[in-house]
């Protein structure tokens, strides 16, 4: 029976501390996923650091920098090298949408992660649960859980990989 229980505690102990690469498109972060803990490596210009967070709380950050899924300097406007990414409404309400990433686009959300995009929903009476969207933003993220984009620069109605909707 013990022999039972210790493979067990080891199995449950694998599931929640072994860690998932998370792929990025931006070319400095190196995100890893565990059930317990996410570790984010973070370099830019010669500059870099680690980010931990226990159960979604920010527990070390040895890094200057703020978490910006760009680090080149945009200035937000939506063109092809701001950062975007496209998903599918889970949930609207008056503070925003709530996205399952489908395409990470040149972010670095990892596809079927989960973000809140702050925006008043007001402006935006078409946009419904399940459909997608290409949100463009300057770049800062929220570290929380969910993530969460306030800074959004454009949003545009697509198809599952981004393609714009006529």
């Amino acid at each position: 029976m013990k022999k039972v229980i210790v493979v067990l505690c080891v199995l449950v102990a694998v599931a929640l501390l072994f860690p998932v690469p998370c792929k990025t498109n931006d070319g400095s972060t190196l995100h890893y996923n565990a059930i317990l803990y996410d570790v984010y490596t973070l370099t830019s210009d010669g500059k870099g650091g680690v980010v931990i967070e226990l159960c979604g709380i920010e527990i070390f950050n040895d890094t200057a920098l703020e978490y910006d899924h760009e680090h080149n300097g945009n200035d937000g406007s939506d063109d092809e090298s701001a950062p975007y990414f496209v998903g599918k409404i889970v949930e609207k309400n008056e503070k925003g949408f709530l996205l399952k990433i489908t395409d990470s686009g040149n972010g670095s959300f990892c596809v079927g992660e989960a973000v809140q995009v702050n925006v008043d929903t007001s402006g935006y009476p078409d946009y419904a649960v399940g459909d997608h969207l290409r949100i463009a933003f300057d770049g800062k993220v929220a570290l929380s859980y969910p993530p969460q984009v306030t800074s959004v620069t454009s949003i545009r109605k697509t198809d599952s990989q981004g393609n714009d909707i006529d």
